[in-house]
């Protein structure tokens, strides 16, 4: 499964040479400070102009992509190639923890579904053949915490506390979004070893010191660049008011964006970034003081988009009518994944919780700001996985159905007999 969905993905970017920047979209945050890492001028200019510091993005996956460059020049093909491999691994290696999670809640079956369906999915290779960004590798990391969650259900080991933390600090440095299911994931472990009568404090505190300590260099370097506390990353304002503002339709206003917008790139080099990002957020506050009502229906447009996808492309125009149909199938898949869900709450499935809590708080803050297609990805395994449950537990209703349905030939041996 996992060795071929790794060459399916590999073979693409070879044949449709999709690791050329110029189809890798090489102006975005994560190259452009990749690019800055690589020129020996730090963790900077996320716009392509210099415009001083950032914190823009978790630094993780930029420093990956400034390895890239500085071993194979950057933006270089090869560069691309590289990135695209590596991109490549995750997504394939996704796989294998969807066949865990799967095997170990509903049955073999569901699980080799489902790992072979992500092994093909066209999403799964888009994202990790087609954009330097992370959020290939941030689906992987979900899905492992969600395996290691489902595993050390019960286990009080504090070598396993210890690894728990340590691959949340990794997350968190990857992609602070996946942070939002950690207090449900923590808390349901804690309690199944109260309920088991297990010790959990010192597990919990050990597993919550190794996180800490895993973000602090990350802290320690925002504190000592901007004089200031920033917890990972100090966009927030900035992406809260591209979606709260008089233009807003639900989707992110490229005018309130520097990456979109020159003049916002060039206030962010005057003001800094995490100035800029702090007055943004005060204006968004203070728009939706003014305007609740407008905030509340932009809130369930935003609701409806992360779950069927935008009407508008990135540059503000209609999608095509292909993307529409495009729109549709992710529609259903959301639909089919939330009757999957309630599926497995009715038969008490092992871990349904963490599945709920995933898919109702992760997406929280999407709603409040900007969604785009790409935030959903991460929760895509856990979202196959539903949706192969309610299929195959259908298909196995119906073929049930149809072997207790008395055939003709059964109804004349039995009129005869009578």
């Amino acid at each position: 499964m996992v060795l071929i969905a790794f060459f399916l993905r590999v073979l693409y970017a070879a044949v449709m040479h999709t690791y050329r920047f110029a189809g890798l979209w090489d102006l975005f945050e994560m190259a452009n400070i990749g690019r800055s890492l690589a020129l020996g001028h730090g963790f900077a200019a996320p716009y392509g102009i210099d415009t001083g510091p950032s914190a823009l993005t978790p630094p993780i996956y930029p420093w990956l992509v400034s390895l890239a460059f500085r071993v194979f020049g950057v933006f270089s093909d090869g560069a691309g190639f590289a990135i695209v491999v590596f991109n490549s691994i995750f997504s394939a290696l996704t796989c294998w923890t969807i066949y865990r999670i799967a095997r170990r809640v509903f049955s073999d079956t569901v699980a080799a579904c489902s790992g072979w369906l992500w092994a093909l999915s066209p999403w799964a290779l888009y994202y990790s053949v087609g954009w330097v960004w992370e959020t290939s590798l941030s689906a992987f990391l979900l899905s492992l915490l969600f395996m290691l969650t489902l595993e050390m259900d019960g286990d009080a080991r504090l070598g396993s506390w210890f690894r728990y933390g340590l691959v949340w600090g990794i997350a968190a440095l990857t992609n602070t979004a996946l942070l939002a299911w950690l207090p449900f994931s923590g808390c349901w472990l804690a309690y199944r070893l109260h309920r088991n009568g297990k010790r959990f404090l010192v597990p919990v505190l050990l597993s919550a010191v190794v996180f800490w300590l895993a973000l602090t260099p990350w802290l320690v370097r925002n504190y000592q660049v901007f004089g200031q506390f920033i917890l990972i990353r100090d966009n927030f304002g900035n992406e809260l008011r591209s979606g709260n503002n008089p233009q807003a339709e639900g989707w992110k206003v490229g005018s309130y964006d520097a990456f979109r917008n020159p003049a916002m790139a060039r206030v962010t080099r005057q003001m800094g970034e995490p100035a800029v990002s702090a007055e943004q957020g005060q204006q968004a506050k203070a728009w939706i003081a003014e305007n609740p009502g407008t905030f509340a229906s932009l809130s369930l447009r935003r609701v409806y988009y992360f779950w069927a996808g935008l009407p508008r492309t990135w540059t503000g125009d209609p999608i095509p009518p292909s993307k529409q149909l495009k729109n549709l199938f992710y529609l259903a898949f959301s639909l089919i994944s939330f009757a999957g869900l309630l599926l497995a709450l009715k038969r008490r499935a092992p871990g349904v919780f963490l599945f709920a809590t995933l898919l109702v708080f992760y997406p929280l803050t999407y709603y409040l700001s900007v969604p785009e297609t790409r935030y959903r990805h991460a929760i895509e395994p856990v979202m196959l996985m539903l949706t192969v449950f309610l299929l195959c537990s259908l298909f196995v209703r119906r073929r049930e159905s149809d072997q207790s349905e008395p055939t003709s030939a059964q109804i004349g041996a039995t009129a005869g007999k009578a």
